[in-house]
């Protein structure tokens, strides 16, 4: 019998070298490709990702944008073997995101297709390096996910509705004028009003933003003309609510676009909230402006200028 196990043996011994020969031969193939060694790391230690949601014509679509954690906030850049690799980690259908509204974590939901599950979700005509797409129910209201839950932020006081209605009363008298809008014409914009529990401090933030619908000619320049967009971050100080951040402009093709507030998530596990804005502009569904709180004003922390397509 142990002669007749013995080419067995060796057959089984033969193959494993044989694997282990190939094995071999991947990993030097791999060392003349140091991007992939890059992306292969990285997706070894499979980080928690953010995702953004964008909407089109070909509809909604999940779409990675940044990885978070202890570890820092970094834009995700991958070659197109990346990519594909992290289709299958993070996209493919079954695979689970956590939806975010008003800073809160949503029932988990799942993918339902990955970009590269039998044809391309999408294709762009000569791209050669394609963020993928995943299809997933998308909750109403919903516009950033992640691929893990995020820790808990740091408890706050809730605001009133009194204390809410008395620090968006200030801003036509405190910040309007500073910002070239009369306190006349502040009431004819249309407002938007978010509270954000972000653990920044002892109350919640209040983001405000206004829009004047009045459509203003791309000959009219930002300078000396009055702001039709206007976002007004307030945080509480030891006064009341004081502005920690503003933006304003025309919002015409010459001047720098108009923000839309999408959420706030705590992206480096410190319990508090960053801000998160896009751009009110179709053709830029993955811009992203990310704001941090640090010495008691709202600061840019990250902005991603990429489309889809980026190489």
């Amino acid at each position: 019998m142990a002669l007749r196990a013995l080419p067995l043996g060796l057959a089984l011994l033969g193959a494993a070298c044989d694997t282990t020969e190939r094995v071999k031969n991947a990993l030097r193939a791999d060392q003349g490709d140091p991007v992939w060694q890059g992306d292969s790391t990285l997706l070894a230690s499979h980080p928690d990702v953010l995702f953004r949601v964008t909407r089109d014509s070909a509809g909604a679509r999940v779409v990675p944008l940044a990885t978070l954690g202890p570890q820092g906030f970094r834009l995700l850049t991958l070659s197109d073997r990346g990519w594909r690799s992290f289709d299958l980690d993070y996209l493919v259908g079954g695979k689970p995101f956590t939806p975010y509204r008003g800073g809160r974590a949503l029932a988990p939901v799942t993918s339902t297709r990955g970009m590269w599950e039998g044809a391309p979700l999408d294709t762009i005509p000569g791209c050669s390096i394609l963020l993928p797409g995943a299809l997933a129910t998308i909750p109403s209201g919903v516009e950033l996910f992640t691929s893990g839950r995020r820790p808990p932020l740091t408890p706050v006081t809730p605001l009133s509705a009194g204390e809410l209605q008395a620090a968006i009363d200030a801003i036509p008298t405190l910040i309007a004028p500073a910002a070239g809008i009369a306190m006349s014409m502040l009431p004819r914009y249309r407002r938007d009003v978010y509270v954000a529990e972000t653990g920044n401090g002892p109350r919640p933030s209040i983001i405000v933003v206004y829009d004047d619908p009045e459509v203003v000619a791309d000959s009219v320049r930002q300078m000396g003309a009055r702001p039709r967009h206007l976002v007004v971050v307030l945080d509480k100080g030891v006064y009341g609510y004081r502005p920690t951040f503003t933006y304003t402009t025309l919002g015409n093709k010459l001047s720098p676009p108009r923000y839309r507030y999408l959420d706030h998530i705590d992206v480096d596990d410190d319990g508090k909230s960053e801000l998160f804005f896009g751009l009110k502009v179709a053709a830029a569904p993955l811009y992203t402006i990310v704001l941090r709180y640090e010495a008691d004003a709202w600061r840019e922390l990250l902005r991603n200028e990429r489309q889809r397509c980026h190489a």
